[in-house]
């Protein structure tokens, strides 16, 4: 999809899916970020970004994300309440 569309911020969003998942996170990272330089606003990117720096540790970071989502999401949204439920799960776990 991206060798025929680089413009394409959903794609990039997979990419960086797939590498987040399979623990590239330096290569995860540079997807969503041109996912998200192609569209800001792009809610899947903003929610797994959050997701990442929540599993590099970045819980600050990850809550930038939320609070982008909560502009993005006027009326609320699944990404945002996705990303809130991995914030809360990883608040919880650091708490012991």
């Amino acid at each position: 999809m991206i060798a025929g569309d680089s413009q394409n911020a959903d794609a990039w969003n997979f990419l960086g899916f797939s590498h987040r998942n399979l623990k590239s996170y330096d290569q995860a990272l540079d997807a969503y970020q041109k996912a998200l330089a192609i569209d800001p606003e792009h809610r899947g990117a903003n929610e797994y970004l959050g997701e990442l720096d929540l599993r590099t540790g970045d819980l600050a970071k990850a809550k930038e994300r939320l609070n982008k989502l909560d502009d993005v999401c006027t009326f609320g949204c699944d990404e945002f309440d996705d990303l809130k439920q991995a914030i809360k799960a990883f608040e919880a776990n650091i708490q012991g």
